[in-house]
């Protein structure tokens, strides 16, 4: 099961620069050789900035005729949080290293974030709750439960961005996600299915008691 979870959003970059024909490059401003070096600066971050991911996901610029001097690029980041003031973090990052190209004649690069789900915490009834979860599955003779940090967001994310406790990853067991070996493992269905159930009756019956958010 997963305890806390990475925010995630979306970053889009634009860079535009100035159209010319090949032949006379010189007096274009190839947008596409600016973003690419924007690009490998903004690949170094997690290096830099502890508990921050960023992902190159798509990259579109130029056209058909490839004796033009592209003058509009594009590029989407995907961007992984662990604590809520990391957004401020790597946006400053971002603009710090946009600055140079910037500062470039004929050149603009705007950076637009899309941050959708804040970082995942854990609090006093969560933890609560995952001890009673480890009790029924005890209780009911399966493996003994774990819970991990996960990169990956989910609605998870959202419910404690609201105030509202929440266990999270206690469906059925995958893995190799968002790949063509991407799986689930029929067998977890039934044991999950009855952890959760038998969760939700010894709640009902006041047998386990959360502390309020």
């Amino acid at each position: 099961m997963v305890r806390t979870r990475k925010g995630v959003g979306t970053v889009s970059v634009v860079c535009r620069g100035r159209a010319a024909h090949a032949a006379i490059a010189s007096e274009g401003r190839n947008a596409i050789a600016a973003l690419a070096e924007y690009l490998v600066a903004v690949h170094k971050i997690p290096r830099e900035l502890e508990g921050i991911l960023v992902n190159i996901g798509r990259i579109e610029g130029g056209s058909s005729a490839t004796n033009i001097v592209p003058d509009l690029a594009r590029a989407e980041i995907d961007v992984r949080l662990s604590r809520p003031d990391d957004e401020r973090r790597l946006l400053d990052r971002l603009d710090e290293l946009a600055e140079p190209i910037r500062e470039r004649e004929g050149y603009r690069l705007e950076v637009h974030p899309h941050l959708t789900r804040p970082p995942k915490g854990t609090g006093v009834a969560e933890a609560t709750a995952f001890a009673a979860m480890q009790k029924v599955a005890n209780d009911l003779g399966f493996p003994p439960l774990t819970w991990v940090d996960s990169s990956g967001g989910s609605d998870g994310n959202l419910l404690y961005a609201a105030g509202l406790p929440n266990l999270d990853g206690v469906g059925p067991i995958g893995d190799h996600l968002h790949s063509d070996r991407e799986c689930l493992y029929l067998p977890s269905l039934m044991p999950r299915a009855q952890l959760v159930a038998w969760f939700l009756v010894r709640l009902a019956r006041g047998e386990i008691t959360l502390p309020r958010a």
